[in-house]
């Protein structure tokens, strides 16, 4: 059993667990007055560490993993952190937090399998 692997994948879902349970929003001290809602606001500090869990076991993962070359593991880490992020933002109801992290996926499917199917033909 690879130990690296195991505990990255303890740390990545950490992560997301804690993003569920706990989101990055904080109420602030405000409430708009037309619509009687509160104003939040984001815990910058929280969604750092939440999202410094998420990319931690995502690096522990893929080192552990088995990859044919860096463009296929960076993939890997794009794919991974990109849906953490998407996941967390999701939760908390950050927008361009999702954006960013269905973006990021996105790119990292593009190169894996760009670079797979160079591999293959090549």
């Amino acid at each position: 059993m690879d130990w690296k692997k195991v505990g990255g994948l303890l740390i990545y879902f950490s992560g997301i667990c804690l993003g569920i349970i706990k989101p990055p929003i904080e109420r602030l001290a405000c409430i708009k007055i037309p619509s009687n809602e509160v104003c939040i606001g984001i815990n910058t500090n929280m969604l750092a560490f939440e999202l410094a869990l998420i990319i931690i076991g995502a690096l522990l993962m893929g080192i552990s993993g088995n990859f044919k070359n860096s463009f296929q593991l960076n993939g890997w880490l794009s794919i991974t952190t990109g849906l953490g992020a998407a996941i967390i933002g999701g939760y908390a109801g950050i927008y361009p937090l999702i954006i960013f992290g269905v973006i990021l996926a996105t790119l990292g499917l593009i190169l894996y399998k760009l670079k797979a199917n160079n591999d293959e033909n090549s």
